[in-house]
């Protein structure tokens, strides 16, 4: 099998609008351009047609916390700072960041932090107006700060404005237990709750992965992967009660959802609707390939007698079959996704769907329906739930080249394909360079809206978005073309003291041009926020930086940025 690394390139492809596809504008538009990397967005509907992107950004030399507001057009909300709002600009490092809305248009956002001596878990609220919450401390509040590490949170909504949080903790030795928080919208931890957190599971070994879902009441059921039984991974899952107290119905440390023979990893949960979940993973029970199965655990506290022992089996196809996705499929079933190797060494998309009755549904194929198996290897699904039962599915795609590209497809309720999208899956962004981590949300009108990390400037990644329509393909929003941005080859390079930069523009905008050093760090502004007409445009660098003192010898970057996009050329300068 393979997978594919990142890999950086930098050439000049426009960024034009199609107004045959149902999208915001080809390619999507740029969310962050700043200096540095921008990695691993996640996002949040706003409550009505836009989204909430989060993500760890690295242009201020460690990696902080910031977000920023995409409105339903597909522009920045002008609300909010240009480049996103800074949540925590701490010390040390702060990533993971995961998100939920808080009600009101805005978004609570949990991360785990560097800026002690050992990693903690922080959570900030930014308003729907692009503020960081007043009431909240800045940099964002301690949702547990005990000793060794806590790392790779996961969150959902309280139904309140708050959060519960659920993390891995090392606080017990080497092996890792599950923890939880629950903050208040407020931004209060809620004093019902256990400082630095509830313990939901301490049993011996490992465990590890932490996902959960809300039980409708304030409370959340929590999954996780667990070695308590040997070498094998086992899945179990636990209810935590809105009071901070673990349900007593359920068993202490969890109930087992599947303990058969050889691994279960990677579970993932979604509500039943009615107080429960449905559980997912990928299983190697039938020996060195992995299959898909899943599991109703009941709120009371046991598994659903009617689905079968450790799990119902959703595909056993040959090969291998990985990284489950998961959504309600508004009958009390779900709709599951993956990636899966059974045609070769190149893995392709499949969905299938699990009834509330634990059958497999009998419309869709046996072991899964095929969403995607175009040449090249498509992998790491995001999926949300659209319309009447059906679902998005959006993974990173590398049909075209070493590099990879967003793609989506939209498979219905009855198993079927949508008829209006293309049998591979619909393009969200086919720029050169790497695009990759695509995150997924539903918005108010059966749209979603997909969000990803985007090596198209060369060395250093950003953060774009694209917008689809579920139930119109030929539907298109956006403000029209954005303008074809270029830096012509730099004269000369290596240079020993000025470089001459050409920079070209297919129409009117506002520009920004930075030199940046090899790590990405920024040296000196060439052109700020200046509104520069369609055409060719001379800028010149004199090796100096923003102190007017000599930069030393090395490699640099020349980027230039518009609202709509940003191309990056290299340097050498020769001292």
């Amino acid at each position: 099998m393979s997978y594919r690394g990142i890999v950086g390139a930098a050439m000049l492809l426009g960024v034009l609008s199609d107004p045959a596809r149902a999208q915001w504008q080809q390619d999507g538009v740029a969310v962050c351009t700043a200096a540095s990397n921008q990695l691993t967005p996640v996002a949040v509907a706003d409550g009505a047609t836009g989204a909430i992107v989060a993500w760890y950004d690295y242009r201020n030399g460690t990696a902080d916390i910031y977000a920023q507001h995409v409105l339903a057009s597909g522009a920045m909300d002008p609300a909010w700072p240009p480049g996103g709002r800074a949540l925590c600009l701490a010390s040390g490092g702060q990533y993971s960041p995961v998100i939920v809305t808080d009600g009101a248009g805005g978004a609570i956002v949990v991360w785990y932090d560097d800026r002690g001596s050992s990693s903690d878990i922080y959570a900030q609220r930014v308003l729907a107006s692009g503020v960081v919450d007043p009431g909240w401390p800045a940099n964002g509040r301690a949702l547990c700060a005990a000793s060794a590490d806590q790392v790779y949170p996961a969150i959902v909504s309280d139904g309140s404005g708050g959060a519960i949080v659920t993390w891995r903790d090392y606080r017990g030795g080497p092996d890792t237990d599950v923890y939880a928080q629950h903050v208040l919208a407020s931004g209060v931890v809620d004093p019902s709750w256990p400082a630095d957190g509830l313990a939901i599971c301490t049993a011996a070994e490992n465990q590890s992965v932490p996902t959960l879902t809300s039980d409708a009441s304030g409370g959340a059921l929590i999954t996780w992967s667990d070695l308590r039984n040997g070498t094998d991974s086992d899945i179990y899952a636990q209810h935590v009660l809105a009071s901070g107290a673990i349900d007593p119905a359920w068993p202490m440390n969890g109930l087992a959802l599947c303990a058969t023979d050889w691994n279960q990893s990677g579970p993932t949960i979604i509500t039943d609707g009615s107080g429960g979940a449905i559980v997912t993973w990928y299983d190697y029970r039938s020996g060195l390939d992995a299959d898909i199965y899943a599991q109703h655990v009941l709120g009371t506290g046991v598994v659903d007698a009617v689905w079968p022992a450790n799990g119902r089996a959703l595909c056993v196809a040959a090969g291998e079959q990985y990284s489950t996705m998961v959504v309600g499929d508004g009958g009390g079933g779900a709709i599951v996704a993956w990636y899966d190797y059974r045609a070769g060494e190149e893995a392709d998309i499949y969905a299938g769907r699990v009834l509330a009755t634990g059958a497999v549904d009998p419309a869709w194929p046996a072991d899964g329906r095929v969403l995607c198996a175009a040449g090249g290897e498509q992998a790491t699904p995001s999926m949300v739930a659209v319309g009447a039962g059906g679902a998005v599915v959006a993974w990173l795609d590398y049909r075209d080249g070493p590099s990879s590209d967003i793609y989506a497809q939209h498979v219905l309720a009855s198993g079927a394909l949508d008829p209006a999208w293309p049998p591979e899956g619909s393009a969200l962004c086919a720029f050169s360079g790497e695009q990759y981590s695509p995150s997924l949300v539903a918005d108010a009108n059966e749209g979603v809206i997909a969000s990803w990390t985007d090596f198209r400037p060369g060395v250093y990644a950003d953060i774009y978005a694209q917008w689809a329509s579920a139930t119109d393909p030929a539907a298109s929003v956006g403000a029209g073309p954005e303008p074809r941005l270029a830096i012509q080859p730099i004269r000369p390079n290596p240079a020993q003291s000025e470089a001459s930069i050409r920079l070209e523009l297919s129409a009117p905008s506002r520009v920004t041009v930075e030199v940046l050093d090899a790590a990405g760090r920024r040296v000196r502004t060439l052109v700020s926020g200046r509104m520069l007409e369609a055409g060719v445009h001379g800028i010149d660098w004199s090796g100096r930086d923003d102190s007017d003192a000599p930069s030393p010898g090395g490699i640099y970057w020349i980027r230039a940025r518009t609202p709509g996009g940003a191309f990056t050329r290299k340097l050498v300068l020769l001292r």
